[in-house]
């Protein structure tokens, strides 16, 4: 025999006993299966107790931002897109404000020349001012009469008047500046979030006419500030609280599992095809926000309560049996039924409070078919 032969028959026998050996460990893993029924061991573990319910990933209240300007004009600039990135206190877009800025510098002007008008007037009051005074002196020295000094009293009066009139007049004028400086801010429309354009309803060379409400240019979304609205069935709202944790996922990412928790649920009830839901509310951690998006829908689990270290057996290894839960033990070639308390279960294991120890043999007994016709 040659030695590739040789080598090639160890090689054989090698992959029939690595076979073998995972056959034998896999049926001690999950059990054996017998005429009595498939056994397992029961074993200390852990059991998470869950309900499942749906879910939509919603943008959080202020996520989503129309961004319009109430100036009136065209608009001689839009720098951003649809799916363009835009950050909080960039330039978005810009009116036409030639006719504002004209405004602007006329009424600049009308300012100028009306302080200029009061300065006069200060100076003639103080003349007259001066000049009344002066005639006062001069009546207690009886050097003059009583009517000029009326007459120079109401100079003063009028003057002081004048004074009065230009610096209201300056001071409208200067409230009519800032309202001016307001409008024309109207004409340069800054990013009020960072998030990514959404929709544009306006294009450049298009006439904005404002009116009672302010033109809605773009919409920005914040794609950071997401939320799941979780519809808790009726039947489970009564387990569910705000703290909870939740694991969820995405038909986009099924293999990725999220996970969360509830911040609140909302009293109100939402009916939909006349069955009763209430929403459970909660925000989504940002860095998962890069893999979902608005109006996604969720597969939801919601943890109600979580055990470890705990015995626990296959959920079809817990009956009920005349009134009370049990399990069959195979004690040697025995089969023995004993009654147990069952704890929490998931989809695949039930909690034994008690009743059960830990390494004992549980049976899952074979449910016979009844064949029709047959003679049971």
């Amino acid at each position: 025999m040659t030695n590739k032969r040789k080598k090639y028959i160890i090689a054989v026998i090698a992959a029939i006993v690595i076979a073998g050996l995972i056959i034998f460990f896999a049926a001690r893993g999950k059990g054996k299966t017998s005429k009595d029924g498939e056994s397992f061991i029961s074993k200390r573990g852990s059991v998470t107790h869950f309900t499942e319910q749906t879910g939509i990933v919603k943008a959080q209240v202020g996520a989503i931002v129309k961004v319009g300007t109430r100036a009136t004009g065209v608009l001689t600039r839009l720098k951003y897109q649809v799916g363009d990135y835009v950050k909080k206190g960039e330039l978005i877009a810009t009116i036409d404000d030639r006719e504002l800025l004209a405004n602007k510098r006329n009424l600049e002007a009308q300012i100028e020349e009306q302080k200029k008008d009061l300065e006069v007037k200060n100076a003639q009051y103080l003349y007259n001012k001066t000049d009344f005074e002066r005639e006062e002196r001069l009546l207690k020295k009886e050097f003059t009469t009583k009517d000029s000094v009326d007459k120079a009293k109401k100079e003063l009066d009028v003057a002081a008047a004048q004074v009065e009139l230009g610096k209201a007049k300056v001071k409208e004028a200067v409230e009519k500046l800032k309202a001016l400086e307001v409008s024309l801010s109207y004409t340069k429309i800054y990013a009020p979030i960072s998030g990514y354009v959404s929709q544009v309803t306006t294009q450049e060379g298009e006439t904005v006419v404002a009116g009672l409400s302010a033109v809605n240019l773009i919409t920005i979304i914040d794609a950071t500030k997401l939320e799941m609205w979780i519809y808790v069935d009726e039947t489970d709202i009564g387990r569910v609280k705000p703290g909870m944790k939740v694991e969820y996922w995405v038909d986009a990412y099924r293999d990725k599992r999220f996970s969360g928790a509830i911040n609140l649920i909302y009293p109100q009830p939402e009916i939909k095809e006349n069955v009763v839901y209430y929403l459970a509310i909660l925000k989504i951690d940002p860095k998962d926000t890069v893999f979902l998006k608005p109006e996604m829908t969720t597969h939801v689990r919601i943890i109600i309560d979580e055990k470890t270290d705990v015995i626990i057996v296959p959920n079809g290894a817990v009956r009920f049996e005349d009134g009370k839960n049990v399990v069959y033990v195979k004690l040697k070639e025995k089969i023995e039924r004993k009654p147990v308390t069952p704890g929490i279960r998931d989809d695949r294991f039930t909690e034994i409070i008690t009743g059960l120890s830990e390494g004992e043999r549980v049976v899952i007994p074979v449910v016979k078919k009844i064949t029709p016709g047959a003679k049971k």
